[in-house]
């Protein structure tokens, strides 16, 4: 239902968004209908969409001048400054392919994907010129720029704009193969805002190696005539939300923990200017929108993954659906096989780079096998019940979705995160949680108050589900649980 969508934007608004299928039509359209508007800007450099393009076609110049052709391959590897955000626009609007680096890579990673990939060419922060110190193709500071400006490389909608690493985070990262297409319509769609979209400040704070920090994160703010701060540091970023004051915030559920409890301490204002957060890359619990709202604070959760270019579904009837991911987004396809997610559309990746055997398994004719267990209510709004590689087999031959027991625990406002899986109790395997308490609502209990407390919560859980569903096991918590790149929990590392 794209209604749902485009309502959000007035008639105003609905004139300046819209989509361009290119990198060059994109800088080329946000130049002409917001020139004098201010883009980026780092708290002490503002730059506008006039200037911005012009330094992005400074960057081509030195791509040029290094002797990159047209569809040669370029990493990037830097912080979320304003370098790093001038290098994202210029690799693709000169017909290069972008892959923007982890800044967490040890050197021997560098060497390795620099060989795989075959770049041409590396743009690296100083701080990081050890890193490439070991690859074989040019590498130059992230901090050159030219005096002269290149012009835009010839590229077309199906034309290959970047490739991103997936969370690879139960085997070897594979990159996803991301058209121009992709990326502008996932930009796009994180265009639409219910608070209005043109003119709003945005803290870029989620990595732009990360699919959700550069689409939506980034390139979004752009696509709709708003300020994109570039933040260096994604958790001293918070202390900086009083100083910059966004007017809204794209963060995974753990960055959101972290703002909202600053706030309960200090107060509404260090909030300042924001009236929402978009959030995703993790599940997110009803009990953070209620979080939230009491600072009056929009939080909208919403679902996409790397290789749809992020975007696939967003919610903002938070009120009446919390526990919803949302409505599919515009111009996609979407339909439930043996209860698992497909979608197809234009913003679907070509497949994974130098892996047709990965690609063969999630892409069949132009759909894109999610591994989401889903269901879909009544009026259209989708709900994650479960990820297909996470499944537990019990020996009765039932499929467990471990998700599906999370949420339910997750309801629970002294279930701060949660991780059910199999376990052993006396010589036999049973599901099993693990629970990571709210600590506010924990606050003066003992250890073995808070265990029953949450033997408590599993029993009303186990109440409400099927008997092999049913937990038999409870673990507290009292570390958090290792986390990935976009804080999810590391399954894998969980033992």
């Amino acid at each position: 239902m794209s209604n749902y969508f485009i309502d959000m934007l007035s008639e105003e608004e609905q004139k300046l968004i819209y989509y361009v299928p290119t990198f060059p039509e994109f800088l080329k359209k946000v130049e002409r209908d917001f020139a004098d508007m201010p883009a980026t800007g780092d708290g002490k450099i503002t730059y506008t969409f006039k200037e911005l393009v012009s330094r992005v076609a400074k960057r081509r110049a030195v791509l040029a001048a290094n002797g990159v052709k047209p569809g040669d391959k370029v990493g990037v590897l830097a912080r979320n400054d304003l370098d790093a955000m001038e290098w994202f626009l210029a690799v693709p609007s000169y017909g290069a392919i972008l892959t923007m680096l982890p800044v967490q890579l040890g050197q021997e990673q560098v060497t390795g994907i620099s060989m795989k990939f075959g770049f041409s060419l590396i743009v690296a922060a100083d701080e990081f010129k050890e890193l490439t110190s070991q690859v074989k193709c040019t590498v130059v500071s992230s901090t050159t720029i030219s005096d002269t400006e290149e012009a835009y490389g010839e590229v077309k909608k199906e034309s290959v704009a970047a490739i991103y690493f997936t969370g690879g985070t139960t085997g070897a990262p594979k990159g996803a193969i991301l058209t121009h297409g992709a990326l502008m319509r996932g930009a796009l769609n994180g265009c639409y805002h219910p608070h209005g979209a043109i003119g709003q400040r945005c803290m870029v704070i989620l990595p732009m190696s990360h699919i959700f920090g550069s689409v939506m994160g980034f390139l979004s703010v752009l696509y709709s005539g708003s300020l994109a701060f570039a933040i260096t540091d994604m958790r001293a970023a918070v202390g900086q939300i009083p100083v910059l004051r966004p007017t809204y915030l794209v963060l995974v559920p753990g960055l959101v923990e972290i703002i909202l409890s600053i706030a309960k301490m200090k107060g509404k204002a260090f909030l300042g200017d924001l009236k929402s957060m978009n959030v995703g890359a993790a599940p997110v619990p009803p009990r953070l929108i209620k979080y939230a709202a009491e600072f009056g604070i929009d939080l909208y959760p919403g679902y996409g993954l790397t290789e749809g270019a992020n975007l696939t579904s967003a919610n903002i009837n938070i009120a009446e659906k919390p526990d919803s991911m949302g409505m599919i987004y515009p111009e996609q396809e979407y339909k439930v096989v043996d209860g698992e997610l497909w979608i197809k559309g234009d913003n679907v990746m070509l497949g994974y780079a130098g892996n047709p055997e990965e690609t063969a398994k999630v892409l069949e004719d132009g759909w894109l096998k999610t591994g989401d267990l889903v269901r879909f209510d009544e009026e259209g709004f989708i709900y994650i019940t479960g990820r297909i590689k996470n499944l537990i087999i019990l020996s009765n031959g039932e499929n467990v979705s471990p998700e599906e027991i999370e949420d339910a625990f997750c309801k629970n406002d002294m279930v701060k995160d949660c991780l059910a899986r199999e376990m052993e109790v006396n010589g036999a395997t049973v599901i099993g949680i693990e629970i990571l308490p709210f600590e506010p609502a924990i606050a003066g209990m003992s250890p073995e108050d808070v265990q029953k407390a949450m033997e408590k919560i599993a029993d009303e859980v186990n109440a409400s589900l099927p008997a092999f569903k049913r937990v038999s096991k409870v673990i507290v918590r009292t570390e958090d649980f290792p986390r990935t790149g976009s804080m999810k929990i590391a399954r894998n590392l969980v033992k």
